[in-house]
């Protein structure tokens, strides 16, 4: 999705010599789940970690174009590196030759993992942005409650499909939509399999859980339900609700009072913090303007 200039590849592009560096420059035209890495000696440096992610939103919180509305993106980035690789810098080791021994997601792996939970609301599906930067065919295994279904691939619009599974070759991206009920305590496997053999090497698991679950929803707000989003935000937060509504910050002052235009309130200008919202019905959520 880049032009040939962007591209990274020396001969075809531009060199970077040791100690220099350069800026990629390009406009994004899809929306959509994107990675990068190095494109010199690639096999040693991606097993080092030189990859990464990018996501192309829109302003207006659907996935693309007359696609659906999303209360978040969550990117879910996969890798693996071999260690002997790492340790050996300056030998050759071709793709086919990889046996990876370490298996992450966005850099973490087994217990680390506790602490990315993908916090979901049922009033909006969740986006999980996947990409895979590993050696391994990832297959990610969706339980039935998760109401996954696949919306985009490599950036584009694919006719939806309902999963149970998704298998991943290296450099694949995909969009996932997710939007498990109301309490939901689960998560989902992502499985590592050897891309030459098929020998199953990692399972590592991605907690999913409702936002009411959340320690400070339950400590502070029982029975609060998220009904803003994106959430945290910069520029601008939406809603579903119609009805009108109070805002207060987090020093209690009513910083807007009335219905949403548009179902849509701009807060550009608001200071970062933490807003309590409040409809005619009684329903108390919040959202974070973070700059």
């Amino acid at each position: 999705d880049v032009d040939q200039a962007n591209d990274g590849v020396p001969s075809t592009s531009f060199y970077v010599a040791t100690g220099e560096s350069t800026t990629y420059e390009f406009t994004a035209t899809h929306s959509g789940t994107y990675l990068y890495h190095c494109h010199v000696t690639t096999t040693l440096h991606l097993t080092m970690g030189m990859y990464g992610m990018v996501l192309v939103t829109r302003p207006d919180g659907t996935i693309y174009e007359g696609g659906p509305l999303v209360s978040q993106d969550v990117p879910l980035l996969f890798s693996d590196l071999e260690v002997a690789t790492n340790l050996d810098p300056v030998g050759s080791f071709p793709f086919h030759d990889m046996r990876p021994d370490v298996f992450m997601v966005n850099g973490k792996a087994g217990m680390q993992l506790e602490d990315e939970v993908v916090w979901t609301t049922s009033d909006a599906p969740t986006a999980l942005r996947l990409g895979s930067a590993a050696y391994s065919r990832i297959r990610c295994h969706f339980p039935e409650a998760l109401n996954a279904q696949l919306w985009m691939s490599d950036g584009r619009p694919v006719p939806v499909e309902t999963l149970d599974s998704l298998d991943m070759y290296p450099g694949e991206r995909f969009t996932v939509l997710i939007q498990p009920e109301e309490g939901y305590d689960g998560g989902f496997h992502a499985e590592f399999l050897h891309m030459v053999d098929d020998q199953s090497e990692s399972m590592q698991w991605i907690s999913v859980r409702d936002d009411s679950l959340h320690p400070s929803s339950m400590a502070t707000l029982e029975g609060v339900r998220g009904t803003w989003f994106p959430n945290p935000t910069s520029d601008f937060v939406q809603t579903l609700s119609d009805k009108t509504c109070s805002v207060w910050d987090s020093q209690g002052r009513v910083v807007f009072q009335g219905k949403v235009p548009a179902n849509r309130l701009d807060v550009s200008a608001w200071p970062n913090g933490v807003y309590t919202t409040r409809t005619d019905g009684g329903k108390v959520s919040r959202f974070v303007v973070s700059h």
